[in-house]
């Protein structure tokens, strides 16, 4: 058994045993915290789709003991471990409000209801997990299972009603308290959470943004494909190309590639092939500065531009990758 805290309130924290079992639940022991007691259990995660995804944690927390009116708020700080280089932190929820105690009229009509002043919530923190948060991780995860550091905090910020002389909890304190738990989340967990996340409409391809050195050419690849994505989205797809072939011209010059490239293609090592996709996204992207007849009527539309742009994109990649080895 080991010690830890939760809900502000040091509590004896340990593994569910049988008479409390509940799988994937982490069990914490209830304990005081103001003028009442509180229990915090994460249960489960999951993923909340949209324009930016959300992962979703999930709790049951108990409340006992406290005046009508009393609430806290409750917010986690995310950190995933397991994973390539140590750790990394994935952000701050965002914060929720819980309201501990309430007037109920419907325990009265319930067959052994709780007690008057115990109440349990279903938790929700959603952490916003923009794509360049879940590709870092998916980088570090590298298909494997992995865990979740939760680092919670629970803040009093009213105590409601008093049941008796008010103490000093109830004069300008806001009692508060933090815990540290471990959530581990297995490959066929988490491929659900990005099933959610709707990974599988799209693939987001993600350039790092180098520094200046060791070649300021990389800072200039990435101007481009940033400008060729912003122009898609204006509608200008010949803008697009013409940005794209730039940074395109760019990665030949930085492709570490032997040259001339071998004329069968069987021959040619990987770096040469990688710089025959450059020389074909190239090719494409100098369509429309032609006038040869099977291309003089050439008029790229979105789905041309989006092609080129995100095969950049990902060439790119693969050749700062080889330079930095």
């Amino acid at each position: 058994m080991e010690t830890g805290w939760i809900g502000r309130v040091l509590v004896s924290a340990k593994w569910a045993d049988i008479d409390d079992k509940k799988e994937g639940w982490y069990h914490m022991d209830s304990g005081l915290f103001g003028e009442g007691s509180i229990r915090l259990d994460w249960t489960d995660v999951d993923g909340f789709p949209g324009l930016t995804p959300q992962l979703v944690l999930k709790g049951k927390l108990t409340a006992k003991g406290y005046g009508v009116g009393a609430v806290v708020q409750i917010v986690a700080e995310i950190t995933a471990w397991d994973v390539v280089r140590s750790f990394a932190f994935l952000g701050a929820t965002t914060p929720r409000s819980y309201v501990l105690n309430w007037v109920d009229i419907y325990s009265l009509v319930q067959r052994n209801p709780a007690p008057e002043d115990e109440k349990t919530h279903d938790v929700e923190l959603k952490l916003p997990m923009p794509p360049s948060a879940i590709e870092g991780l998916e980088e570090r995860r590298q298909g494997k299972d992995f865990s979740l550091t939760i680092d919670t905090t629970v803040l009093l910020v009213d105590g409601g009603e008093p049941k008796g002389p008010r103490t000093q909890s109830y004069y300008a304190t806001h009692p508060t308290r933090s815990s540290q738990d471990r959530f581990p989340i297995d490959q066929h967990k988490w491929a659900t959470v990005l099933e959610r996340w709707e990974r599988g409409v799209g693939i987001p391809v993600l350039v790092p943004l180098v520094a200046l050195e060791p070649h300021a050419d990389r800072a200039d690849v990435i101007r481009h494909i940033k400008l060729a994505r912003q122009k898609i989205d204006g509608a200008d797809y010949l803008g697009s190309f013409t940005e794209t072939r730039q940074a395109l011209e760019l990665l030949r010059k930085l492709s570490p590639a032997t040259l001339p490239l071998p004329k069968d293609p069987k021959a040619r090592d990987p770096l040469q092939r990688i710089h025959g996709v450059i020389d074909a996204l190239h090719s494409l992207g100098s369509a429309p500065m032609h006038t040869d007849p099977p291309i003089k009527d050439f008029v790229p539309m979105r789905a041309d531009a989006v092609a080129l742009a995100a095969g950049t994109a990902s060439v790119a990649q693969q050749v700062f990758a080889w330079l930095d080895r």
